[in-house]
């Protein structure tokens, strides 16, 4: 059976987008190189706040974190409020150009960046105007394709954005490799470079991208049906497309339940426990264990690679083991590693490989992640009552980025003050018993995910 129609055997009536895929034509799709280029340009980016940070403008890890908890603040509101405009002005293409456009200037910045508080201020203006583009990328596909072949063509959309994704990393290390040893001067040029190829990807949006005729409504019944999941993570909160936001407008359904209010508090927590093992952890590498610019780039590169091979799997994984057991298995795995990136930490960073050791740990991580965003997506929707799923999943993106903002500004902070191998501890501690919980609430819910069982009176 194929991972998509594993997930929709898990669904029922709910739709996944972003699974496996048939054959698909490109027909009408043009305009997917404009997101094709953005993700290069996000994957050239992706690394650089801890590089830009200790090595171009030599500040501690107390500022990675304030940076990514900052920029990640950012897309938070901003991703409600672009996705909103959208919907009110009935208009798609016009934001799309706007973020791309608007991360080529903002951008450019870095240029004349030399001190925290430009890059801090660039950074909160490129993560605000960025947001344009995502939350209307993925209506303006639906809008533009018949229903039936939506997961088809949102599996191609999003395997498209992964490549490119995946592209703009290996750029970036291939550049470093080549032009790297001229010292840390070569990091404003990867923000250069990234500016450019949004440039690209705005220009090709302006004459390939079109304005779909019929408009849907985010919060309609038909879109509650389908949802997408975030493939990678990243150290701050910036997601690719969205589909559910919170909307500011009446009507946005009825209340969320308890059950699934409760879930999405568990997965914010864990959320910020994972943030406080991954922001700190390039620096970690630097600091520590040697690492250069070309080794952190490599780390994300492999965590990203490690994150897609298992989201091929994630969906036969969930319809074999069930939700519980597969997000357990997942959780825990990341418990494991977290431990032992505390005695790297605190034992082992003067043996031999010991860089690489931290480089396959960063990297197993990624693996892990599809198994949890797959049960976390897959059990929300199940959770919440039909006319609320959309809703429910808006919430649950934006808590996500709550998390984000929380987890990576006390990481930078107790990384700085205690040490890493402290910040490990904390992070391991707070998945841990953020997982304990949310795998006992899973269980108690278990009437809830399958419906043959009898459901508790609420």
């Amino acid at each position: 059976m194929r991972v998509r129609d594993a997930m929709n055997d898990l669904q029922g009536n709910h739709i996944i987008l972003g699974t496996r895929s048939r054959k698909f034509s490109s027909s009408g799709h043009a305009w997917f190189i404009s997101y094709l280029l953005s993700n290069v340009s996000g994957g050239l980016t992706s690394p650089l706040i801890p590089l830009f940070v200790v090595i171009y403008l030599h500040y501690s890890v107390v500022y990675v974190g304030i940076i990514s908890s900052l920029s990640s603040a950012a897309s938070v509101p901003a991703l409600i409020f672009w996705g909103n405009l959208s919907d009110i002005l009935k208009k798609r293409k016009v934001f799309i150009v706007i973020g791309f456009a608007g991360s080529f200037l903002s951008l450019l910045l870095i240029l004349i960046t030399h001190t925290i508080g430009m890059y801090i201020a660039t950074l909160v203006v490129y993560q605000i105007i960025a947001m344009a583009s995502t939350p209307v990328a993925t209506l303006l596909i639906l809008e533009s394709t018949v229903e039936k072949k939506w997961p088809n063509v949102m599996s191609s959309f999003n395997t498209i954005s992964y490549i490119g994704l995946v592209a703009g990393l290996a750029a970036g290390t291939i550049i470093l490799n080549i032009f790297g040893h001229g010292g840390p001067a070569i990091l404003p040029m990867l923000y250069f470079y990234s500016a450019i190829v949004y440039l690209a990807a705005a220009l090709s949006a302006i004459f390939l991208l079109p304005e779909p005729a019929r408009k849907l409504d985010r919060n309609a019944g038909k879109l509650n049906r389908v949802a997408s999941f975030r493939m990678v993570e990243r150290i701050r909160y910036f997601p690719s497309s969205v589909i559910h936001i919170i909307s500011l407008r009446q009507g946005n359904g009825r209340k969320l339940s308890s059950r699934t209010r409760t879930y999405i508090f568990y997965t914010c927590m864990l959320m910020f426990g994972f943030q406080l093992f991954f922001v700190p952890f390039p620096v970690f590498l630097i600091d520590r264990l040697g690492g250069t610019e070309t080794e952190i780039f490599i780390m994300y590169l492999l965590n990203n690679i490690a994150s897609l091979l298992a989201f091929r799997i994630s969906g036969k994984t969930v319809e074999r083991a069930g939700l519980g057991k597969t997000m357990s298995m997942a959780i825990f795995s990341r418990v494991s590693i977290l431990a032992f990136s505390t005695i790297l930490g605190l034992w082992l960073v003067h043996i031999s490989g010991s860089l690489w050791i931290g480089v396959a740990c960063y990297s197993i991580m990624g693996f892990f992640w599809s198994f949890i965003s797959v049960s976390w997506v897959t059990s929300i929707s199940k959770l919440a009552i039909p006319e609320n799923r959309g809703k429910a999943i808006g919430y649950y993106n934006s808590f996500l980025g709550i998390g984000q903002i929380g987890g990576g500004l006390a990481s930078g902070f107790i990384s700085g003050i205690f040490g890493y191998p402290a910040d490990f501890l904390v992070a391991m501690f707070a998945v841990l018993i953020g997982g304990i919980f949310l795998v006992r609430f899973q269980k108690n819910m278990d009437p809830y995910m399958n419906p043959g069982q009898q459901v508790p009176a609420s």
